[in-house]
This record gives structure tokens, sequence and C-alpha cells, in this order.
């Protein structure tokens, strides 16, 4: 046997195989931990947080813990305690901020009675965030026959009231057929408060139609008056520009008369001087003796009033 020789080359490269082989089988088995490890949160910060209850019935290692439905833990350890079950819960750091001092968690069921039990955080009012590893207290989920109890607790006076009603109808005396009687009487008169109803309807119809036509009359006026202030918004400018240059250039007109006012003033003065010197001139030659004749004044020659007398007389 062992005289049989062995071909060469048979299993050349058998080593790099196996260990090609080998190399993907541990990193197939390291990406596994790895998503294992991410889906169970245990690359994640938490932090604890306690509750004590008196019964842990329908608390399990696992469950959710919600805050606003959204998961921000789960339910890590639970150990017998002297007043209880000390239940701690697993809280993602990042959102531990987000529960506040006085906050409080209950066990409930997502969809009422027949869901998916979680711990839901209802936050408190208080300021300062909730330190890790503090205690908050815990309201217990209600069962079905204590959800029967309360409605019976909730039932039983309104069935008392129901049966104190019926007994003052029955120690009342009164027939009952005419009872019934006015309750057929009322019921005949049902059609004629139909149809009164039915036109007081019609008639707020067609007061609600006028009001929406109104509304409409309204909205368009109140277009045109939009775009007319548009209108006015854009030719405003142009106006008040028109307005400025208007009284700038009377200003300017103003100043000019005033200027050219000024500027003739000193010769309306002495023209007057000159006017004055001119008359006294006047006077003056009027005065001198070879022109005092020149210058009488010829007065109209006035007949005494005995002269028409005397001719009457004649």
């Amino acid at each position: 046997m062992s005289d049989i020789p062995i071909p060469q080359g048979r299993f050349r490269g058998l080593a790099l195989k196996v260990n090609f082989f080998l190399l993907i089988a541990v990193a197939l088995a390291a990406g596994f931990v790895a998503l294992v490890a991410y889906k169970q949160g245990w690359l994640v910060q938490t932090s604890p947080v306690h509750f004590v209850t008196a019964n842990a019935l329908g608390i399990n290692k696992g469950m959710p813990v919600k805050l606003y439905g959204f998961t921000i833990g789960s339910v890590t350890d639970m150990q017998l305690a002297a007043t209880g079950v000390d239940v701690t819960l697993s809280i993602t750091s990042e959102h531990l901020a987000r529960i506040p001092e006085g906050s409080h968690a209950r066990h409930i069921r997502e969809s009422g009675v027949i869901g998916a039990s979680v711990i839901d955080i209802v936050p408190g009012r208080g300021g300062r965030r909730l330190d890790s590893g503090a205690y908050i207290n815990f309201e217990p989920s209600r069962g079905i026959s204590e959800i029967i109890d309360d409605f019976r607790r909730q039932a039983v006076p309104a069935f008392n009231e129901l049966r104190q009603v019926l007994g003052q109808v029955g120690r009342s005396g009164e027939d009952l057929s005419e009872i019934l009687g006015a309750l057929h009487d009322e019921t005949e008169k049902l059609p004629d408060t139909h149809r009164a109803v039915r036109k007081v309807l019609e008639q707020a119809q067609g007061t609600l139609a006028a009001a929406d036509r109104t509304l409409s009359s309204a909205g368009r006026a109140s277009e045109g008056a939009e775009r007319i202030a548009e209108s006015l918004e854009r030719s405003l400018p142009g106006l008040v520009q028109s307005i400025d240059a208007a009284a700038a250039q009377l200003r300017k007109t103003g100043e000019e008369a005033q200027l050219t006012l000024k500027s003739t003033r000193p010769i309306l003065d002495q023209g007057e001087a000159a006017a004055r010197d001119a008359g006294d001139v006047l006077n003056a030659a009027k005065r001198v003796w070879p022109l005092s004749d020149a210058f009488k004044d010829n007065a109209d020659p006035m007949l005494p009033i005995d002269s028409f007398e005397g001719q009457r007389k004649r």
C-alpha cells in the first residue's frame, strides 16, 4: 500500500482553500454575533430604572418599555423584594433625558384588552431629569374581573334610579290608558311638526343662499377695492414726486422773484427821487420872473349875477 504512487498536483492549493473557507465562516459568525448584539441592544448605552410592584403577573423579561408609543428600552431583571417584586427597566441613555422626575410606569396592552403587554412610561411634570437607577411609581393593569366590578359599581346606581322612577310611576295612580292616549295624540302631531320644521329648514336654506350671494358680492367689491388700492399705490409715488417737483419749482420761482424785487428796488427808489427832483425844478421854474406869466392859471371868466337881471329890465 505504501508503494502506491500519489499523483502530483492533486491536492495543490488545498490548504489555501481550507483557510479561505474558514475565513469566510469566521466572518459570517462575527456578522451574526454583531447583528444579534445590535438587535439586543448590547452596543447601546443604557441606564437602569426601577419600580416595585406587589404582583408581577403579566410582566416578563424582555418586555418592551415605551414612551409616547416609542420603544425606549425593555425589562431586564425581576427580583423579590421586601414589599413585592423589584423590576429593573433598561432605558436607552439618550431617551432617559425625556423622563422627568415624578414620572410613573403602568402595565397596559397595546390594543386594549387583547394586545401585547408593554410597560408604558407616563412623564411627570417635573423639570429635572430622572437619575439613573432611580425608583418610579407603578400602576398595575386591571383584569377582566376588575373591569366587570368597575362596570357593576357604575351601573348599580343607574339601575337603582330607574327602579325608583318606575316605582313612582306605579304609585302615582294615573291611568295608563290616559298616558298612552296623550302619547298617541302627540304622535299624530308629529307630521305637522315635521312639515313645519322642513319649512323652517327651507327658509333657512334660502337665507343661507342669499347670505352666500351677499358674501360673493362683498368679495367682488373687496377685490375691486383691492385693485383700486393697488392702482393708487402704484400711481401715488409718481403723483407725490410730481407734487414735490412742482413745489420745488414754485419755491425756486418765488426765490427768483424775490431776488428780482430786491435788485429792482434801488432802481425804483432812484426813479422816485428823480421824479421828486423834477417836480421841485418845475415849481422853481414857475416862480422865476420870465416864466411866471407863462404858467399863470387861466381861470374862466364869470359874469356877475346882476348882469342877467339888468338885461331883463331893459
